[in-house]
């Protein structure tokens, strides 16, 4: 509690305290408003001779209108520049010290400080320590001198007995701690507020991440309903397929065997993302794949009758991250060029620095794509590049089609 009440901060105003700048400073400027208190500078320049009984009232109010049009800021501005806010509360102090006889201590000085005293604790809680000691001062000094005070409404505060001395400064004191205690409470509960509030913001932020993980799981779920049977059941036919037709020569049951090894392996990636997606807990980890499985992909492209001819060294040591998206990168332009071009030959191209990573990909179509950014798998891997703080280029050029994507290399050693 210590710590919270003496650490100074930069936290945003709340609304409470600004409430409280603006009503201590009408507070100061009533007091101003209302008290017969004309220094020596002001009543020797004759700015409020007139007729009887104007100084009185007419040019009292006036003058303490602008006496408190000048103090009443000062609570307002000790929210951020405390110490401004104290030496504007005690402008009236300087008028009399020079000459107490015409210029006796103004009340407001007292209502200005512990107004800067509640405004200057939210931010610079020893800066209100100060404010209140600057006010106990001030009154000690009156006490001491034995001088009037100016007092709100016309009222005069006379020190002309000892007993009446102390009396006033019990009084004081009791009031300047009253305003500490305030202080002190009216900053603990904003920041029990602001904390409150913290919390309130974080509940909604996990109960929409709660949200976001049950629709995962959801997916996941549709997923492995849906898409996993149906690739399960491609790969049990496949693999069942030579003893159920006795009649299939050794080149269909050669054909069969590959296409029930891609249906494994796109169940064992299938499994892969249902374990991101929403069984994380739940599902085994297996090793994801890398720039150096781009080789037995094209490979099994090759197998499925597409010429795909492989360029560069798919060895080089590279982060898994960049490998990753290299692999997916080559796997979903194969993906297109086998479903768009599946008579043309199909190049990928791998280059590695000690920076950078490209892979190109690139083959001929008879009638160039005009639209190059519709389709979830090109957006796909563009988010995979960019993620990596790479970038992804897809440039149609006359009978090509190129698919281009460098990423940062990353540190090899890295799991």
């Amino acid at each position: 509690m210590t710590e919270n009440f003496l650490r100074a901060h930069d936290l945003p105003v709340p609304a409470p305290y600004r409430a409280a700048a603006v009503v201590t400073g009408l507070v100061v400027f009533v007091c101003c408003a209302t008290a017969t208190w004309l220094p020596w500078f002001v009543e020797d320049a004759g700015l409020f001779a007139g007729p009887a009984g104007f100084v009185d009232r007419g040019g009292m109010l006036g003058l303490g209108a602008v006496v408190g049009a000048l103090l009443a800021p000062a609570p307002a501005l000790a929210l951020r520049w405390p110490a401004f806010g104290i030496a504007v509360a005690l402008l009236p102090v300087v008028a009399t010290g020079l000459d107490p006889s015409s210029a006796p201590l103004h009340f407001a000085v007292v209502a200005a400080l512990c107004g800067v005293a509640v405004s200057a604790s939210w931010r610079r809680p020893l800066a209100s320590l100060a404010a209140l000691g600057t006010a106990c001062l001030v009154v000690g000094g009156w006490l001491l001198s034995g001088v009037d005070m100016a007092a709100p409404f016309a009222a005069t505060i006379y020190l002309d007995q000892t007993p009446r001395r102390v009396q006033t400064g019990v009084v004081y004191l009791v009031a300047l701690a009253v305003v500490l205690a305030f202080s002190l409470w009216f900053r603990t509960v904003a920041l029990h507020e602001r904390q409150r509030r913290r919390l309130a913001a974080r509940e909604g932020e996990v109960a929409d991440q709660a949200a976001v993980v049950a629709e995962r799981a959801r997916l996941a779920r549709d997923l492995h309903d849906v898409v996993a049977h149906h690739v399960s059941l491609i790969a049990v036919r496949a693999e069942t397929a030579p003893y159920t037709e006795p009649e299939l020569g050794e080149a269909g049951q050669r054909v069969l065997a590959e296409v029930a090894g891609e249906a494994r392996l796109a169940l064992d990636e299938l499994r892969g993302v249902l374990g991101i997606l929403g069984r994380a807990g739940e599902a085994e980890r297996s090793p994801q794949p890398t720039l150096a499985d781009v080789e037995a992909l094209v490979e099994r492209t090759r197998r499925s009758g597409q010429e795909v001819r492989l360029v560069g060294d798919v060895g080089s040591p590279v982060g898994a991250a960049a490998g990753y998206a290299a692999y997916r990168v080559v796997q979903e332009s194969l993906t297109n060029a086998r479903k768009h071009a599946p008579d043309a030959e199909v190049e990928v191209a791998v280059e590695a620095t000690p920076r950078l990573l490209e892979v190109r990909v690139s083959n001929a179509v008879d009638h160039p794509p005009t639209h190059l950014d519709g389709g979830r798998g090109l957006a796909g891997m563009r988010e995979r590049a960019e993620a990596l703080g790479g970038r992804l280029r897809i440039h149609a050029a006359g009978s090509r089609f190129e698919v281009v994507a460098v990423v940062p290399t990353g540190d090899p050693d890295a799991a």
